[in-house]
């Protein structure tokens, strides 16, 4: 049983509390504390980041990304929880492939973290959730939804209909072309067809537009948006590094997103983390589609708040609080019963993204000299494992096993 003391992110406000931790818990929150060492914590404390969607690569295609190198660039960002895609070389479809994954990835994380399946005919206990895919992207997989079987856990849709895809093909060489030959119409036709299928908790994953994430919303279903859908549009100069799927949209689609992010439609944003090498990602026609985020999803969105374009309660909401909620993890909050993940920052520490600083195997971000607040200090249940800059932990990141939770 250990104490702490500081500003913590506690109901909406910070409050200047004693925190007692037990086992990686919180399992009291007091004004007053006598008869226990206080560690003391500086700064403004918000809960740790819960990202419900990256690609870690791992196994198969590690010289982009393993666990240990996406989930270190993790926790340098803030975010102490996530959650891994399934869409692997080998698609994580059954619990052999599952198990596969798991032992491939061991006891290299950094962060906790949850595993999809693709949603199929099999139903695998310990997944966080199924993701379907209902137009192709990195890896290929497209899901017969009419032939699947489903959990009640939260289903991640990667909302393109491949009808609509096939409909639109073309020649790219530019991420106007690419916008051209993924439109937004078919983003709004697979939340439609979605829809159709009626199933329970559904998630739309990396909405570009506030036109799709209020037909989505409208439907019931929850809603995600990324920073690079947000920050960066299809009049950039990134070339074949934006890159991404569903596209980068027009700079007025870009613009009235980054408007709304105050807005009640939009429940999480996450990094869609998707890396790529450099070498990989030269020429345009050839490029896969993807780009790195997780280290800069929450720098980004603090640095945000400061600018006033979002509020410090949709912040944390959209990072931590809903995230956890739909995916059913015990984290997101400071409270009593919730896991002791903790992200200490500076809101006046302003400084510059670069690439070369960050911790992804692959070694770039589309958001090279954007504003971003990184933490100054990082926990992990209780255990202070980034501080300054340094990590100053072995990689102790358990699997949440949703069978158990």
């Amino acid at each position: 049983m250990e104490a702490f003391h500081g500003l913590f992110y506690i109901s909406g406000e910070f409050k200047d509390k004693y925190i007692v931790v037990e086992d990686g818990k919180i399992i009291e929150i007091k004004d007053e504390i006598s008869g226990m060492e206080i560690k003391k914590i500086p700064g403004h404390i918000l809960p740790g980041g819960v990202d419900m969607h990256v690609h870690f690569r791992d196994p198969g295609e590690t010289h982009k990304e393993d666990f240990g190198s996406g989930s270190l660039s993790a926790v340098f960002g803030g975010t102490t929880t996530v959650c891994d895609m399934p869409n692997n070389i080998i698609p994580i479809i059954d619990s052999k492939s599952f198990r596969s994954k798991l032992d491939a990835i061991g006891n290299r994380s950094f962060a906790d973290f949850g595993l999809y399946q693709a949603a199929s005919v099999n139903v695998i206990p310990e997944s966080i959730g199924e993701k379907i895919f209902l137009g192709k992207s990195t890896g290929g997989l497209l899901t017969d939804v009419d032939k699947c079987n489903w959990s009640n856990k939260v289903k991640v849709v990667h909302a393109e209909l491949q009808e609509c895809l096939d409909n639109n093909v073309r020649p790219e060489d530019n991420l106007i072309s690419h916008d051209a030959s993924r439109p937004l119409e078919c983003e709004m036709a697979a939340i439609e067809e979605i829809f159709r299928v009626n199933l329970s908790n559904i998630h739309v994953a990396h909405l570009t537009s506030v036109r799709t994430i209020q037909l989505a919303k409208s439907l019931g279903f929850t809603t995600e948006v990324t920073p690079h859908h947000i920050l960066l549009n299809n009049s950039s100069s990134l070339g074949p590094l934006g890159k991404v799927n569903p596209p980068l949209r027009k700079r007025s689609v870009q613009e009235e997103l980054l408007g709304n992010l105050n807005s009640n439609a939009i429940d999480v944003i996450a990094s869609d983390h998707a890396p790529h090498t450099l070498d990989e990602k030269e020429k345009f026609p050839e490029a896969p589609s993807g780009l790195p985020g997780v280290e800069t999803r929450v720098p980004l969105l603090l640095a945000l708040y400061t600018r006033h374009l979002i509020s410090l309660e949709k912040v944390v909401s959209a990072l931590m609080q809903r995230p956890a909620e739909i995916c059913h993890i015990n984290k997101g909050y400071i409270s009593e019963g919730y896991d002791a993940d903790f992200i200490s920052v500076d809101f006046k520490k302003v400084k510059k993204v670069r690439g070369e600083e960050l911790h992804s195997k692959c070694g770039w971000t589309p958001f090279e000299n954007f504003d971003g607040i990184f933490p100054n200090l990082v926990y992990l249940r209780g255990e202070m494992i980034i501080q300054d800059g340094e990590i100053h932990s072995s990689p102790t990141g358990e699997f949440i096993n949703a069978k158990q939770q």
